[in-house]
């Protein structure tokens, strides 16, 4: 058939509609956050030779009159090309994996605004610090419009940086409750946001590549703290490191490590590693952010049983390629299915990782997290931690079974299933110098078993008439299972 002319078609996106249906992709505030996070540690990464950045993520959280008020800046290079960071796939300065795809920034700003929360970035590079300016963009997001100069820098980690200042209703902020039949306080769900962060960047954070610094200001006071790498407590009898190795997943090599192993269930955590379904399996992270949790039905073929319910592996892969990693979802929560280099690194799992009979929780680990759970619920406690470390100062990783703090008094515990005996003692005092050592002296030493032999019982009386590294009287006391309602 011949054609006989010619006509016009106009399929330019609706700016508004497309916006509103990108902003719902999250399901909860912390996601929006990490792509904030995201888009400052690629930078730090990007830019490693540049020993003028603070390689810092400032997190401010202000509820004010029904609202949230929240802030994240960083010490980094600032936006060079602000067309492209808000251009939606603008992949034009992709500085490491975590700018995959362009969407990130984009995804957060049109979650935060389509919930009804005004947002602006404020960004200086290195030129604009000559020029004592720096540039911002702000609500409503337009494919194009006008953005703005100003003078001078309203950033606090560095000459140069962005900072990311968006408010929200408080039912965004309550996305962050996990559990919508609970009513949470608004400091419970800054600790869970907070353990999202510890968890999801927990190898950048204990690499020491990024710190991130979270500031809860109430009342005009400010709370402000350095947020820990989010780890999981192995037991140490199962566990396997699979040293780094160079592997081709199908389109060059990546650097890949594995560990691996039964972890001891955590009774401070809300989300993470608590030994049960959910947060077992397998999780990987590409260069220390995590992507994906919970793989074991997609690499092995089969659900958690619940004998493997502590059953966990950790997988990292390192590399500033692009094409060479597993395809990740625009949200970067999870890997895309079907991707060649995603079986292959699959493959490479199930033939590394061996899964074990059971990981069943032992009977000692068992007893003390029910004590654990039961000092929680004590009045004044202020602190309780299964398997702390102790002489860190001097680099060692000695770990006491049980450390609490009371009324600003801190107790350690030693303890064995059925009987003590006199060397449980002396593991008892290794613990409290080590106490002391890392400048946390206890006040009480307890010895907790089954029953106590009669060399344990005279042992301790000897230790108590003697003094600490500190000049004061070792404090040991003996209790058992039963007399702490356990048994």
């Amino acid at each position: 058939m011949a054609m006989i002319g010619m006509f016009k078609f106009d399929s330019t996106p609706i700016a508004a509609a497309l916006w509103k249906n990108l902003g719902g992709n999250f399901h909860d505030l912390s996601q929006a956050i990490c792509e904030f996070c995201d888009d400052s540690i690629s930078n730090f990464n990007g830019n490693l030779t540049d020993s003028t950045l603070n390689r810092v993520v400032r997190i401010q959280v202000t509820p004010m009159n029904g609202m949230v008020d929240i802030t994240v800046e960083d010490g980094g290079t600032g936006i060079q090309d602000l067309n492209n960071a808000l251009r939606l796939a603008g992949q034009a300065r992709k500085e490491t994996p975590l700018n995959e795809h362009g969407f990130g920034l984009k995804h957060a700003l049109a979650y935060v605004e389509g919930k009804g929360s005004y947002w602006e970035i404020s960004t200086r590079t290195h030129e604009d610090a000559e020029l004592n300016r720096y540039r911002k963009v702000h609500t409503p997001y337009s494919f194009s419009g006008d953005g703005e100069f100003h003078d001078g820098w309203i950033g606090s980690l560095g000459r140069t940086g962005t900072v990311i200042h968006f408010t929200c209703p408080m039912d965004i902020f309550n996305t962050l409750n996990p559990d919508t039949n609970k009513e949470l306080s608004f400091d419970e769900q800054l600790a869970i946001l907070k353990e999202h962060l510890r968890y999801v960047y927990a190898d950048i954070l204990q690499s020491g590549m990024a710190r991130i610094e979270f500031i809860s200001v109430k009342n005009g006071h400010p709370d402000w703290e350095v947020l820990q790498a989010l780890l999981p407590q192995w037991d140490s009898s199962t566990r396997v490191v699979i040293p780094q190795q160079d592997y081709d997943l199908g389109a060059g090599k990546v650097k890949i490590s594995c560990e691996y192993g039964c972890i001891k269930p955590s009774v401070e955590n809300h989300n993470y590693y608590l030994g049960n379904m959910e947060t077992s399996g397998v999780e990987v992270r590409i260069n220390g952010r995590v992507v994906e949790r919970g793989l074991m039905k997609a690499i092995w073929g089969r659900k958690v049983h619940n004998a493997e319910n502590a059953f966990l592996v950790r997988v990292n892969l390192e590399t500033n390629g692009f094409d060479v990693l597993p395809g990740t979802s625009n949200e970067k929560n999870g890997f895309r299915k079907g991707d060649r280099r995603l079986r292959k690194l699959f493959k490479w799992i199930r033939a590394n990782v061996q899964i074990p009979n059971s990981c069943r929780e032992s009977r000692e680990c068992q007893l003390f997290r029910l004590l654990a759970e039961k000092k929680k619920k004590e009045p004044g406690m202020t602190r309780v931690s299964l398997e702390e470390g102790t002489f860190l100062t001097i680099g060692l990783h000695m770990r006491i079974d049980l450390f609490t703090c009371q009324n600003n008094k801190v107790t350690i515990y030693e303890g064995k299933v059925k009987k003590t005996k006199a060397i449980d003692v002396y593991q008892l005092k290794m613990y409290w110098d080590g106490c002391i050592e890392d400048g946390v002296p206890a006040e009480e030493g307890v010895l907790i078993g089954g029953s106590h032999s009669a060399e344990a019982l005279t042992l301790i009386q000897y230790v108590n008439r003697m003094t600490g590294p500190d000049g004061r009287r070792y404090n040991f006391r003996t209790t058992t299972w039963k007399d702490e309602g356990i048994a």
